[in-house]
């Protein structure tokens, strides 16, 4: 057999390319494997549709990975320019075969793959135009091994976190429903209003966003019953900044961990994985503002404290060092000027989001309740970055240690000790 290696970057000569071809004109790709559906794709816009088996919706981040990997296809060795017969190399029956349409070319450019080299390190490859039988590696060639279902659109929701604005949830362990406001935080506006945890909002979003269908249920359901849609155990709710907005609707079990599913209204119901409806299970209860407060102490300007009748306000300026590196400097401007020292109110933010909320009472009584009527320590942040203020009192009675948050109708009953060292972290500022 007639064995021409190809030049290699170790013999100063880069490797020649399988293709020329520039994977944005490609407008039609068609992947034939010996044994099972050929697939056939084509551009739609800025996006992929699959055509053969079935006209669904493709994944175009896969499809434009798999053209990227036929885009820089290299040949590995020439292995004969004149081969006796093909079925030594797997050509005569070609285990894959692919097909690429590109915008302005004379004809399609085809490639026949067929088995591998006896190191495993590669199969072999040929142009259906020309003699020359060549290899490529293996692992290059396995990007294109795919199953209809490995490049349709996986993705029910098409939705960004950063584009939510608000989430309505309606399922066994009760309903409610979340808005974002204007500082990019998240409240509860039903059942009552109150604040949101951010990070534990933004897991959710995470779920919402990252959600794909395992399999598919049916293509076209018309049993929602069987299913379980009929009267879906759960729903969530997008409503997104351009002010429209998308149902999710989760039904049956279908298997271990696994849920059926459709965008509502639309024909086709998926297998979902368990991780987004083991989220909503948890309730309410998860979501909520476990913090007194949650505070990036880079970002806080300044601040406004009183405990009692003593009020201080502290600013914060920042100088550069002489390696160039910037370093916050605290400032005391009122009851009187003064510099204060930064590892101590950084360590008195600190404090103001490590407090824990132990109870929240939703329907409290009258302020004097909680000793909240005439506040023992009050603080108000002044935020960069246009957030604007955010503000907390603290209230003492029989023992226990309360807070009010302004607009939030909870009053949450604290962990007293945290409660403590907070309040003497700010006096010793």
């Amino acid at each position: 057999m007639d064995r021409k290696k190809a030049d290699s970057p170790d013999g100063g000569k880069p490797k020649e390319k399988v293709f020329t071809l520039d994977k944005a004109k490609v407008g039609e790709l068609t992947i034939s494997p010996a044994e099972g559906e050929a697939i056939k794709l084509k551009r739609e816009g800025t996006g992929w549709k699959m055509t053969v088996p079935a006209a669904v919706p493709a994944d175009a981040t896969a499809v434009d990975a798999m053209l990227g990997s036929l885009e820089s296809l290299e040949i590995d060795e020439v292995v004969t320019e004149n081969p006796a017969g093909l079925a030594d190399f797997g050509l005569d029956k070609p285990k894959l075969s692919l097909e690429v349409v590109s915008q302005g070319a004379a004809a399609p450019l085809k490639l026949l793959v067929g088995g591998k080299l006896a190191d495993g390190s590669g199969v072999y490859a040929k142009l259906p135009a020309s003699n020359r039988v060549f290899s490529v590696a293996s692992w290059a060639v396995s990007s294109f091994e795919k199953k209809p279902f490995d490049l349709r659109d996986r993705d029910l929701l098409h939705v960004k976190r950063e584009n939510v604005k608000t989430l309505e949830i309606a399922g066994p362990e009760g309903g409610y429903a979340l808005a974002r406001g204007d500082k990019d935080e998240w409240a509860f506006t039903k059942p009552l209003v109150t604040r949101a945890g951010r990070w534990p909002v933004d897991s959710l979003l995470g779920a919402v966003e990252n959600l794909r269908m395992e399999s598919v249920a049916s293509e076209d359901a018309k049993d929602l019953k069987a299913l379980g849609l009929a009267k879906p155990t759960r729903t969530v709710t997008i409503g997104l900044l351009d002010g429209s907005s998308k149902t999710l609707e989760i039904g049956g079990g279908a298997g271990d961990k696994k849920w059926n599913a459709r965008l509502a209204g639309a024909p086709l119901v998926a297998v979902i994985p368990g991780t987004l409806v083991d989220d909503l299970a948890k309730g309410m209860a998860e979501l909520r503002a476990k913090r007194l407060l949650e505070v990036a102490t880079y970002e806080v300007e300044g601040f406004d404290v009183r405990e009692g009748a003593l009020k201080k306000t502290c600013a914060k300026s920042t100088t550069k060092g002489k390696d160039g590196v910037e370093k916050a400097q605290w400032k005391r401007t009122a009851p009187d000027s003064k510099d204060v020292d930064t590892n101590k109110v950084e360590d008195a933010l600190f404090k103001l989001g490590g407090v824990e909320v132990v109870e929240f009472l939703d329907k409290p009584k009258e302020a004097s309740a909680y000793g909240l009527e005439a506040p023992a320590f009050k603080v108000v942040l002044r935020m960069g970055g246009g957030k604007g203020e955010a503000s907390v009192e603290l209230g003492k009675k029989d023992g226990a240690i309360y807070a009010r948050r302004p607009g939030d109708t909870a009053v949450l009953k604290l962990d007293p000790a945290k409660a403590d060292e907070l309040i003497k972290a700010f006096g010793e500022i």
